[in-house]
């Protein structure tokens, strides 16, 4: 990564983050790939949206020039992401580096269904908060009517998916959860407001 970012002259690089599944890790989970994270051609700039703090490094100024952290209001988890929207909107860039990945153990905790539906609601609450700072109303508007279809859609395509198997529920009910929580988070409504997964 730090040879990413002296060959790209940019301010940071991420690298993937690969699940390991520990002996005992539920099949329909593993066959879901619902662990598995988006990964990018080395040297891809990144838009903000496509990025995390698993696993990155950044240049000390982006921190240091214009007095950036992380926002602490971000209770349920999400700052990272709006970090970085932060550290882009002064110009700074980020790229992809293939070659560095690290390798996260996918503890029991993940182990559940409840557990993805809870972390999709909120991150549905999350994404608004993000669209909230960088979209005007049109967009806003436009962003919750498509969420609400879909999640019309997702919820109506439940027991399609129970038919299929476990790992295609999962798969259903986070995405149902997740469009269902960015619907409601337009209108103020937070349905899971602690970080307890």
């Amino acid at each position: 990564m730090y040879e990413a970012v002296r060959t790209f002259d940019v301010d940071g690089a991420l690298g993937p983050v690969v699940p390991f599944y520990p002996d005992g890790t539920p099949r329909w989970l593993v066959k879901s790939g619902i662990c598995e994270l988006p990964s990018h051609d080395t040297g891809a700039l990144l838009h903000w949206s496509q990025t995390k703090t698993g696993n990155v490094l950044l240049k000390k100024d982006v921190f240091d020039a214009h007095g950036l952290s992380f926002d602490s209001t971000f209770r349920t988890g999400g700052s990272d992401q709006d970090f970085f929207r932060r550290a882009a909107g002064k110009g700074y860039r980020f790229v992809a580096v293939r070659e560095a990945p690290v390798y996260e153990a996918v503890p029991p905790a993940r182990w559940t269904r409840s557990y993805w539906v809870r972390r999709a609601l909120v991150n549905g609450y999350n994404a608004e908060r993000y669209a909230a700072a960088t979209q005007g109303i049109l967009r806003r508007t436009w962003l919750c009517v498509r969420s609400a279809f879909a999640g019309v859609i997702w919820f109506a395509a439940l027991p399609a998916c129970a038919c299929a198997g476990p790992h295609r529920l999962v798969l259903c009910m986070e995405r149902a959860s997740y469009h269902l929580s960015r619907t409601l988070a337009t209108f103020g409504v937070q349905l899971w407001d602690k970080r307890d997964f």
